[in-house]
This record gives C-alpha cells, structure tokens and sequence, in this order.
C-alpha cells in the first residue's frame, strides 16, 4: 500500500468515526473536525446532522429529504449536540426535525421526513452526458502539498461555455469513498448527504476560478431517490440557476455509474463578490 493510500485510510477511519455519535439523555453527541480550520464544511454539518437523525428513523424506513437552514458557522474542532422532535408520525411518511447546537445555540436546523420505498413508475431526465469520460480514463487528483482526505474524486471542470455565456454546468466530478461499507443504508445516506453539499465554486459562475471564499450557504435541501451506496462511483453535476440581489441559487444531480439519477439537491448562498 503506498503512503498516499495509507494516509487515505486513516482520513476514512477518522471520517466515519465523526458519525458514530454517542447518546446523552434526549440528546446525541458528537464532535466537528478541525481538518477546515475554524468553520467546517457545510457537507461534514450536513453528514453529521443526517447521522443523528437516521438514529431515530422509523423502522424499515430510509431518509428520501431534507429541507436545512445553516443558522450560525458551524466551528470546528468542537463538540455539538443533536436534538431530534417528531413533527409527524404518519403511517407513510414521517417528518422529524433536527437541531444541531454549539455553545447551546442553534447552528443548523434541518427537517427530515422519511418513507419506505414503493413500486410505480420509473422515469430519469437523460444519463450520464456524453462528454462525461467514465471514472477510469480520468486522472488521480495531485494532492502533493495538500492533505489527503476521504474521498476518491476525478475532478471534470464546468462545461463548456455556450454562445449566451452560460454553462450547462457550473461544476461536475466522480466520487466514492474507497473502502467497502457495510449495508446500513442510513451510514450511506448520511455520506451523500456530504455530497450533496460538494458543489464547489459552481454556485458562481462567473468566476470559476480561485476558492470558495465570499459564498455562505443560507439555506439547502436534498432528495434521495433511490437507495445508493457511498463506496462505488457517483457523478455529482450541479448547475447554476441565478446570482441576484446578493445571492445564488444553484441545483444538482448525482447519478450512479449506470446514469440513474439517486440524489438531487437545491441549495441557496450568500454571495460576496470576488476583489482583486
């Protein structure tokens, strides 16, 4: 095994171990990673707050949305609770609403309704574009200078631009995790919702280049579709609706390596122009 790959198991070892929360009273407990620096990324909020809440999910149901609002930055290298209230317990669906604190204020207040999966019709926008090379053709990212994290990426880049000036897409990569999970499909489902929130800088359109700096998410939701495992190759492709008054809103997909689509996602952001 080379140092790349060892380095890459023990960020997957220390990633799963975030989501193993531990109960205190009527709340669960975890703690962030101080791997961002002072703010953790909104997936890793996300993933953890998806955690907590499928350890309360009706028997034999899966988590098929969210609805999330980032209320406060979420500080990393932290502790923070989770709190967990049925809205509804229906016979079908169930809505149950999650609070993640810090400091016992709220940072992240997150709906979640889950269902069980019935048989009906079967319909997905397109497959996999076609200028899309499958995971294997593409290149392993250069992580020299940089730490090595959990996920196995083959970065894609937006499409190109069309006569209008806009794109297709504003950001497109593959993903796994690259160890095989075991079949609890709330631990997969808590992985995508990370993912759900990896858009990159695609929110912005028009400036693809440079970091993340200047855009704070406001509010996200997410569905997931079909049951999906974390462990094999997915695309994420988002794409950006608008930047106006201050904010973007952008949309996404992500698909499995057969083209189905089994999450998409919406998400609104605060945008702070770029300065030279």
């Amino acid at each position: 095994m080379t140092d790349r790959a060892v380095e890459q198991q023990a960020a997957i070892d220390e990633f799963l171990d975030l989501l193993r929360l531990q109960r205190q009273g009527d709340v669960w407990l975890g703690r962030t990673p101080d791997w961002y620096g002072p703010v953790v990324f909104g997936g890793v909020s996300l993933a953890l707050t998806l955690s907590a809440a499928c350890r309360e999910a009706p028997p034999g149901s899966r988590l098929h949305s969210l609805h999330a609002h980032f209320l406060r930055p979420v500080q990393g290298g932290r502790d923070i609770a989770f709190r967990s209230d049925v809205v509804k317990a229906g016979r079908t669906f169930c809505l149950h609403l999650v609070t993640a604190s810090q400091d016992d204020k709220p940072v992240i207040t997150m709906t979640c309704s889950f269902t069980t999966d019935a048989d009906g019709y079967v319909y997905d926008l397109s497959g996999i574009p076609y200028d899309v090379p499958p995971p294997g053709e593409l290149p392993e990212p250069d992580d020299i200078g940089e730490e090595v994290g959990p996920w196995d990426v083959r970065w894609l880049g937006p499409s190109p631009l069309r006569p209008d000036g806009t794109r297709e897409a504003t950001h497109r990569h593959w993903f796994r995790l690259p160890r095989t999970l075991g079949d609890d499909p709330h631990l997969h489902t808590a992985l995508l919702g990370y993912a759900t929130d990896w858009t990159g800088i695609g929110g912005r359109p028009l400036h693809l280049e440079g970091d993340t700096e200047g855009m704070i998410s406001l509010d996200h939701a997410a569905w997931f579709h079909r049951p999906v495992r974390a462990d094999e190759w997915l695309l994420q492709d988002v794409q950006s609706l608008v930047n106006a008054g201050g904010r973007g809103t952008l949309r996404g997909v992500i698909r499995n390596a057969q083209g189905q689509i089994v999450a998409s996602m919406a998400q609104e952001m605060l945008l702070v122009p770029v300065t030279a």
